[in-house]
């Protein structure tokens, strides 16, 4: 994890605080530890949160998480039937040789009350 520093520039491992931390009580009413383990008065862990998340999920099976695609059914018939198909190549377009009007270059220019207004370019 990269070192974070303090506004007086000494360096802080969070991630070891973290770690050297874990089994500490949390501050609170929740009875847990800073890992989420719920917690006796001692210390001693009780439930870690890994069986209390199993507990949940069994005592709640409309709560599951359930996989589902978000992408489209795919027909798998069709998928072979394209694989085979000859690919056709496709026209390739011609531009229209139509003349376009030419535009007048423009360009800005601020007014005393600094608005901008834009004004034909006659410098050429």
């Amino acid at each position: 994890m990269a070192g974070k520093k303090t506004n007086r520039g000494q360096a802080i491992d969070m991630q070891g605080l973290v770690l050297a931390n874990e089994t500490t009580v949390a501050v609170g009413n929740m009875k847990v530890n800073a890992r989420g383990d719920q917690v006796d008065t001692e210390g001693n862990v009780v439930k870690t949160k890994t069986e209390q998340a199993q507990a949940y999920y069994q005592s709640n099976p409309k709560a599951a998480v359930k996989t589902v695609s978000i992408k489209d059914a795919v027909d798998v018939s069709a998928t072979k039937t394209m694989e085979q198909a000859p690919v056709a190549e496709k026209p390739k377009a011609t531009k229209a040789s139509k003349p376009k009007a030419k535009q007048p270059k423009m360009k800005e220019v601020e007014l005393p009350n600094g608005d901008i207004e834009l004004v034909e370019d006659t410098e050429e």
